[in-house]
């Protein structure tokens, strides 16, 4: 997980960019450029990006309570704003990081394997943010190469810049796949089946329409053909579109995150949810500290994610 306080070299200062803009440029860089799997990727870019944001605005914020059917943000009942929404915020920054040009891996295709997030402390509704991204520990996978994109969110009225010692507000470590694109030659394949999944005790069942990936994006923005178009899903591999996994995220942790803030959380994806879909859900109370969570698919009896909420 991310480091509370963190040195770096100087971020490249960006405007936040609108998500729309960066899918069609990573879409002409996939048509453009074919990776070659031999392997020779370039290293990860070494200076950070750093944006400024207004702050999530009240009207994003009853879109997502309206999403999961949350309790509204009222500062009576609820002030302080979930982790996924903080996210939601950071997400165009972490992609502008990505659709650099010294970034190796081709964004689009890219598969999103887990997140930690770590939420120091809360974040308001219209409070002015700084968000800053960088790449880290570009790695081996069986099927290709993985990176880590870690984010860290500050107040407006810090100097960032500084070399540490200024602790984020919210802090998370993204890991992302490029299948067939190899550090160092095309690996000897070895999928091991590790032991086979037996489903916790259902606490929920979530019935997900085929409009799940559009009602999701009109919140976040993110419009990736892949979870909003079936062509667009079959385009690139899938046979229907996928729900977001932040989506799964947002969801799972809705009604438990504590409202101080000084709390983590972490989810891990396996199977995509397919729309439309029937999810199977159960949350698991280990600790007076910790919940687990599940999501699967009940009629194939395949795990979509897993997660846990430590406060």
């Amino acid at each position: 997980m991310t480091p509370a306080a963190t040195s770096f070299e100087e971020p490249r200062r960006i405007r936040t960019p609108k998500l729309s803009r960066l899918y069609l440029g990573a879409a002409l860089d996939a048509a453009r450029n074919t990776i070659s799997s031999s392997g020779n990727l370039r290293v990860l870019p070494q200076a950070p990006v750093l944006a400024s944001h207004p702050g999530i605005t009240l009207e994003q914020v009853e879109q997502y309570r309206a999403l999961f059917g949350g309790e509204v943000f009222d500062g009576v009942h609820r002030r302080s704003l979930p982790s996924v929404l903080v996210h939601i915020a950071a997400f165009p920054v972490q992609m502008a990081l990505m659709s650099q040009d010294d970034f190796p891996l081709q964004l689009m295709g890219m598969v999103h394997l887990s997140n930690q997030v770590e939420h120091h402390q809360p974040i308001g509704a219209e409070e002015a943010l700084q968000i800053l991204a960088r790449a880290e520990n570009l790695r081996a996978h069986r099927r290709g190469t993985q990176v880590d994109i870690v984010v860290e969110i500050f107040s407006a009225d810090v100097d960032v810049t500084a070399d540490g010692g200024t602790q984020p507000l919210w802090s998370s470590v993204s890991t992302y796949l490029n299948r067939g694109t190899y550090l160092a030659g095309k690996p000897d394949r070895n999928d091991e089946q590790g032991p086979a999944f037996v489903p916790p005790t259902k606490t929920a069942s979530w019935k997900l329409g085929t409009d799940a990936g559009r009602a999701y994006a009109a919140v976040s923005g993110d419009y990736n053909p892949i979870h909003v178009s079936s062509l667009g899903a079959k385009a690139l591999g899938m046979p229907s579109a996928i729900v977001h996994g932040m989506y799964s995220a947002g969801r799972m942790l809705e009604g438990r995150e504590p409202e101080q803030a000084g709390h983590r959380w972490s989810i891990h994806f396996e199977a995509p949810v397919t729309l439309p879909a029937t999810v199977a859900f159960a949350a698991e109370e280990v600790d007076d500290h910790t919940i687990r969570f599940t999501g699967w698919n009940p009629r194939k009896v395949r795990r979509h994610f897993t997660g846990e909420l430590i406060i």
